[in-house]
């Protein structure tokens, strides 16, 4: 089936958009809109990633103020990440076992010292169910054309 042939890094949105964890909700609903994006990776003043927050978690505390409550509060925590040279099959397997709507995709590089044997991972996109649709919807078109 074509969804193990394609790799994490064929169908991923490149590029991440992240968020401070002492960002206020208001803060992460404004970044949302203007991105127009459904999530946001949630760091450290160091870069490191804490987790995500998402248009759900956001629903889940409408009924308090946006600016007195931060993105530390109500991410999902730990962050789901996943090797832009994984398959998308595993892909999909990780979000149904997990319940979860987007991976962080980690993109290995060698390491400062550049012997490449202290690879680091980085953030270099996001893998959300809606990318994996947008694929099968692709796909269906392509077979439908051919009468498959």
């Amino acid at each position: 089936m074509f969804m193990e042939r394609l790799k994490v890094r064929d169908v991923m949105t490149r590029g991440v958009v992240a968020i401070h964890e002492k960002a206020s909700v208001r803060d992460a609903i404004e970044i949302m809109a203007d991105y127009d994006i459904s999530g946001l990776v949630v760091t450290t003043s160091m870069d490191k990633i804490l987790g995500v927050v998402a248009e759900i978690d956001i629903v889940k505390v409408l009924d308090k103020c946006f600016d007195e409550v931060t993105v530390k509060e109500i991410m999902a925590t730990p962050a789901v990440t996943i090797g832009r040279h994984e398959s998308l099959k595993k892909a999909c397997q990780m979000m149904q076992e997990k319940n979860i709507h987007r991976l962080v995709v980690l993109s290995e590089e060698a390491g400062a010292s550049g012997d490449g044997d202290n690879p680091i991972a980085f953030p270099c996109g996001i893998l959300s169910i809606s990318d994996v649709i947008g694929v099968i919807a692709t796909a269906r078109q392509t077979i439908v054309s051919y009468g498959c």
